[in-house]
């Protein structure tokens, strides 16, 4: 201590017992003060003035002070009092005086002296410092205290340092503050001064009460730590208040201190049943902290709460954890100490309930990925208020081994609400080449919308939980009117998908997924083997059911089926095998199958998401008047999405069993309502974040009651193609000033998810699991749906209008934006694929020895990067904390420069050794799960579906129209349509495509053919809503080699009419294809094949350029990923009507009613690629089509001048022709054809 002042003033009127108790319970007002008043041994008050200049306190041998006090100033009252003791407060002792006197025994009190203050202090700086690592020394210290301040002879249990504080001290202390540190330890080395959390409050006021703190002043808790993210400032909170109360839960009155008594050894009372204990009714049993921040904004600063956040500054928040969540080791405890006392209680286990509360009237948070700040998002907000409550269980370890109680947190109530937030995707970057390590912090950083809400909110209801004896007659309740354990809203969000938000996102995502990598690379588990449990049998298969769904039967490929014979004779298959058998003289065509989509509920998704098991509703996420805008990188316009209503719940169900295995089961559902689109009708002006035309609340919103009588203006409405603005078509639109026009080209429609996952199963969430299947059941479980995860999308009715720009605008769209891989990712992907090929033919063993020794060289790699930023750092502070010549200077400057390049290109040095590392541990991985998946299979003799994917939408219909949007030139309709797509155990699996119904009609005008494309109804009975059109099914097994091998495959059409005019044909590859012209078909070709051509001389120059294995690998990649092998592959013959007209009135082109027939193809064990199998067809079935058109297009000339009906002897020889063949009939032609000589037949 520098310069200590201490001045203690008495007077009269601080003097005497009523002063001084009047002084005491004005003090201490909470406190309740005996009616009979209290008898005192010791009392005294005194006016206290103190002042010290510096005040520090050191750990021996550390160089960080625990405190550091400058310039402090207290004064105030200061009352000491000591109670009288009771008669069992008295303890009798014996004093040591020795001869000639002997010993005297003399009684003593036991109630300890009690201090009332009431201070008021000005400090100028306050710094303390505490970490995990103190905690021995600190240990120790109390445990040499013991022998100054003896413990109390009281047998009750020693009250903890809390209750003693609440027994010993009372009164109020008020502070303020110039500024005050809190410095925790981010270390757990006791000599640390670098690694620090700074809690730092400036202008504090600080006021201390009974059990109540209350804080005032500006809050900055900042980042201490040895390289460049030093004094990082995480939080700034200004003008903030922070509250804290604190309740004692007791068997009495937690005030009451002035009735504890403590009992003499020798005079515990006799009736007492229990253990006693003097400070029953004071002690503490819990203690329940109600926390409060909050700021309001200031009058004369525009400051607001603010985060800035790094990746390297989320790993110091995870050091601090590990520091913070550390148990401390004992200290001199045990018999050969003589200190086996228990373990003092710790005040975070004491807690009971915990409520938190902030309010901030602004808020903003910046993340980056790293110190350069190149890609990073930003989150700005008006409002923000948060309430929650925690309770803490301390839970037994019934294990039979002694434990302390677990700590079990749970959450009571929590509610979040955020108004007016905007998310923003930051960049430096200002080329399109990107550089990881260039620092770009002095340039300007670009700022793009990515994100806003209206209002954001947040509720959790521990008591929604679902009743569980829920019948089958009981249908599931309302979602809306359903309790929810998690329960957001979401107000008027907008959002924008653009190329450079989805470039910074990339470089979000790659940045992270890096630095998990690495973390995951070089942890001990990145080896860890895989145990295959080789006590579970196999399971029998049986045979499927004749009633079960075409999507069943792609389920289980390797089931056994029952023998053809059995099916035939089955009832509803022998009947309609005697119906095909009488219709075969009238009817060539026979139809056999429904659509499997035609019944919705039997979809997979639908039918596991729709279960009567349910045992809690958990998450319940509502939006509200939402759109998001999609814009591409190759057109001006953009599209808006808007949904006026979309929800999205998830509810836990009861474990199943499959596999032998019990699995848990969680489902979510999806449903979208009021879906339209909205895209700019011309090019327009460029879009950024101002120009943007958002959708008002009118034009998203369903109206209930609209008066279709009055539109609302020209070319707008509610229907598919209608406008926002006023103006119709491009001719009034002024690009000069901004006018943009937004057409609906989906009107709305409804769109529906479900999505079926089944995991490991968590004992303590599920109250009671259901008894295993028997043997026989466990067989049949093969063949049903359960167990299997399922996804479903479905879409019920969509009407879609498009001009050419819009069409456009959309493929820009999935191509640039949705479907869109970066090429970092595809290098990754091809190097990964290469990698595969050469290690097909290494054993795990060969393979583990270089993953070892790469997962050294990073580690080394990391070590020196560290090594590196601890050089920067104490280069750059030598250089701000001296004051250094001007040589030196350029010194300094120079070794910082040579220490950023070596940072640099160690970092780079870290990243390649990583994707390096990343793809032999994947390829490591890869192999154990093909060993273990191909084990299974051995054992299991058939391969189990593990997922379903599903797609359908009802009923569809795209109008095709002109620029302006508004004349039509062709309709799409599409019915039932259906994807599905099975994945297995052994990476083979399934998909299948069904259509339902498919119709092209033509809108141009003075059109020849109105219906370009049409099915025909086979059963002449109208049944078309019952057939599929098209069906494509596919059964794939496992790769081999690299290569996709195609088990089955068949393509179904049913006959169809095509009638196609060229006008119609040229229109629509100007709508499809524009600029390109069809009457230059050749020259584009051979542009084309040119490009091709010298592509594939770029490609071989590259390959020679490398390593001769290299090349030989990438051959062996590019063939497999090129070819496919064919096991199976049919298509059966369709049936055609064609009809033409040219571009002239007459051309030798034009046919009509042409009835055509594709033959059937079939190919067996063909390693093809996908356009050899195309070719194939097209070449088998040409000479087929020519044939039949040549021959009909003769036999229609030959019959142009006879306009003569057939006779029915002549439909009777056609028919003998059919049934016994032309060459039967020959001869009786040639005889009947003779002629007289004088040109009469013959009789």
């Amino acid at each position: 201590m520098d310069d200590l002042d201490i001045i203690a003033l008495a007077d009269s009127s601080i003097h005497g017992k009523e002063n001084v108790v009047k002084h005491m319970r004005d003090i201490d007002a909470d406190s309740p003060y005996p009616d009979e008043g209290l008898q005192f041994t010791t009392l005294w008050c005194r006016m206290v003035n103190a002042s010290v200049k510096s005040w520090t306190i050191y750990l021996r041998d550390c160089s960080q002070p625990m405190l550091d006090v400058k310039d402090l100033t207290v004064w105030g009252r200061l009352i000491g009092a000591e109670q009288e003791a009771a008669k069992r407060a008295k303890r009798s002792c014996v004093v040591e005086v020795g001869t000639p006197w002997g010993d005297m025994s003399i009684e003593r009190s036991m109630p300890a002296l009690k201090f009332y203050h009431d201070f008021s202090a000005d400090v100028a700086s306050f710094v303390m410092a505490y970490g995990a690592c103190w905690d021995p020394p600190i240990t120790q210290y109390n445990l040499c205290m013991e022998n100054v301040n003896k413990i109390s002879l009281d047998p009750s249990v020693a009250l903890p340092w809390w209750d003693k504080a609440r027994l010993l001290l009372h009164g109020r202390l008020t502070m303020s503050v110039k500024q005050m540190s809190w410095l925790y330890h981010a270390s757990l080395d006791p000599y640390n001064t670098t690694e620090l959390m700074d809690w730092t409050w400036t202008n504090l006021g600080l006021d201390w009460t009974n059990a109540k703190w209350v804080l005032k002043g500006d809050l900055d808790i900042t980042a201490r730590t040895a390289s460049k993210y030093d004094d990082c400032r995480v939080l700034h909170l200004p003008n903030l208040r922070f509250f804290v109360k604190l309740q004692w839960l007791c068997l009495g009155d937690a005030n009451d201190h002035h009735s504890v008594m403590p009992c003499a050894p020798d005079k515990v009372p006799e009736y007492s049943l229990e253990e006693h204990d003097s400070f029953r009714a004071f002690r503490s049993q819990n203690l329940n902290v109600s926390l409060s921040f909050e700021t309001k904004p200031r009058i004369y600063s525009d400051a607001s709460p603010s985060c800035i956040l790094f990746a390297s500054t989320l790993r110091w928040m995870d050091k601090i954890k590990m520091c913070m969540s550390n148990v401390t080791r004992p200290t001199r405890k045990g018999v050969y100490f003589k200190n086996t006392r228990p373990k003092k209680p710790l005040l975070g286990r004491h807690l009971r309930n915990v409520n938190i509360s902030m309010s901030l009237h602004q808020f903003q948070v910046c993340c980056w990925l790293s110190f350069a700040k190149q890609h990073g998002v930003e989150m700005a907000g008006q409002s923000f208020v948060l309430k929650s409550g925690y309770q803490l269980e301390l839970k037994p370890v019934t294990d039979g081994l002694k434990h302390r109680s677990q700590a079990d947190w749970s959450i009571r109530h929590l509610q979040c609400e955020l108004n007016d937030a905007e998310m923003f995707l930051c960049s430096a970057s200002t080329g399109e080449k990107e550089e990881l390590d260039v620092s770009l912090r002095n340039q300007p950083v670009n700022k793009r919308c990515f994100l806003s809400v209206t209002r954001i909110s947040y509720e959790r209801d521990n008591s929604a939980n679902v009743d569980l004896n829920l019948t089958d007659d009981e249908s599931t309740p309302d979602p809306e009117q359903a309790k929810f354990t998690h329960r957001v809203q979401i107000c008027d969000m907008k959002g924008a998908w653009t190329k450079n938000n989805r470039n910074t996102m990339f470089g979000l995502s790659d940045g992270y997924r890096k630095a998990q990598s690495l973390k995951k690379n070089l942890s001990s588990l990145a080896l860890k083997g895989f145990k295959v449990d080789s006590s579970q049998t196999p399971m029998k298969s049986r045979a499927l059911s004749m009633t079960s769904t075409p999507g069943a039967q792609l389920a289980t490929p390797g089931a056994e089926t029952p023998s053809p014979l059995t099916r035939i004779q089955s009832g509803h298959a022998h009947s309609m095998l005697n119906q095909l058998v009488q219709e075969t003289d009238s009817k060539f065509m026979a139809f056999t199958e429904e659509p499997s989509g035609g019944n919705v509920e039997q979809l997979y998704g639908i039918a596991a998401c729709q279960g009567k098991d349910v045992l809690q509703n958990n998450w319940f996420i509502e939006l509200k008047n939402s759109q998001i805008l999609l814009k591409g990188s190759e057109t001006a316009g953009y599209l808006i999405v808007s949904a006026a209503k979309a929800q999205l719940w998830s509810c836990m169900h009861r474990p199943v069993w499959r596999d032998r295995q019990l699995k848990s089961k969680t489902t979510w559902v999806g449903c979208v309502d009021c879906m339209q689109y909205y895209a700019t009708v011309d090019r327009g002006p460029e879009a950024s974040n101002g120009n943007v035309m958002w959708l008002a609340k009118a034009n998203i919103e369903l109206e209930e009651e609209q008066d279709e009588a009055t539109p609302e203006m020209v070319g707008s409405g509610q229907s598919v193609g209608g406008v926002v603005s006023s103006t119709v078509g491009t001719k009034g639109v002024n690009h000069d000033s901004g006018d943009i026009q937004l057409q609906r080209i989906i009107s709305r429609c409804k769109c529906q998810f479900f999505y079926a996952s089944y995991g490991e199963v968590d004992p303590n969430t599920v109250p009671e699991v259901p008894l295993p299947p028997t043997d026989l059941e466990q067989s049949d479980m093969l063949g049903t749906k359960g167990g299997v995860d399922a996804f479903t999308l479905l879409h019920h009715d969509l009407n879609i209008c498009t001009n050419p720009l819009q069409y456009a605008m959309i493929l820009d769209v999935v191509n640039n934006l949705l479907l869109h891989v970066e090429p970092k990712e595809k290098e990754a992907s091809e190097r990964l694929q290469r990698m595969r090929f050469k290690l097909q033919l290494s054993s795990v063993e060969d393979q583990k020895t270089p993953i070892l020794h790469m997962q050294d060289t990073v580690r080394q790699l990391v070590l020196k990067l560290r090594r590196l930023e601890r050089e920067l750092y104490m280069v750059q502070r030598n250089t701000d904390e001296q004051e250094l010549k001007e040589s030196f200077e350029d010194e300094n400057s120079e070794l910082e420069q040579h220490l950023e390049n070596q940072l640099a290109e160690c970092k780079e040095q870290i990243s390649a050794a990583n994707e390096e590392l990343t793809i032999m541990i994947s390829c490591f991985t890869q192999m154990q799960l093909q060993n273990m998946a191909q084990l299974k299979a051995a054992k299991a003799h058939q391969a189990l579906v593990m997922r379903h994917n599903e797609v359908c939408f009802k009923h569809a219909q795209w109008r095709l129209t002109e620029e302006d949007g508004q004349l039509g030139l062709a309709d799409l309709v599409l019915r039932n349509f259906l994807y599905h797509k099975v994945n297995n155990s052994d990476d083979s699996g399934a998909h299948q495509l069904e259509v339902g119904w498919v119709k092209v009609t033509n809108l141009l005008p003075n059109s020849v053919y109105k219906d370009v494309l049409v099915p025909q109804d086979p059963l002449g009975k109208g049944h078309l809503d019952r057939q599929v059109a098209l069906r494509i099914y596919c059964r794939e097994k496992a790769v081999v080699g690299g290569i996709s091998v195609r088990d089955h495959f068949e393509v179904n059409v049913v006959p169809l009419t095509i009638q196609l005019t060229y006008q119609f044909f040229k229109t629509m590859m100007g709508f499809f294809f524009p600029g390109k012209s069809i009457d230059s078909d050749d020259a584009q070709q051979t542009d084309e094949d040119r490009d091709i051509a010298k592509s594939k001389k770029q490609a071989s120059l590259k390959r020679q350029a490398g390593s001769a294995g290299s090349d030989d690998i990438d051959k062996m990649k590019e063939r497999a990923a090129r070819n496919n092998t064919f096991l199976y592959t049919k298509i059966p013959e369709v049936h055609l009507k064609v009809s033409y007209k040219g571009e002239k009135e007459k051309n030798i082109e034009d046919v009509h009613d042409f009835n055509l027939v594709l033959p059937t193809l079939e190919y067996h064990n063909k390693t093809w690629t996908w356009l050899d199998l195309l070719m194939a067809i097209k070449r088998d079935s040409k000479k087929v089509l020519l044939s039949q058109a040549i021959k009909q297009k003769l036999h229609m000339r030959s019959r142009a001048g006879d306009e003569a009906p057939l006779t029915d002897v002549q439909q009777e020889e056609d028919k003998a022709k059919m049934l016994l063949g032309a060459k039967l009939l020959a001869g009786r032609e040639k005889t009947s054809s003779k002629k007289s000589l004088f040109g009469k037949p013959s009789k």
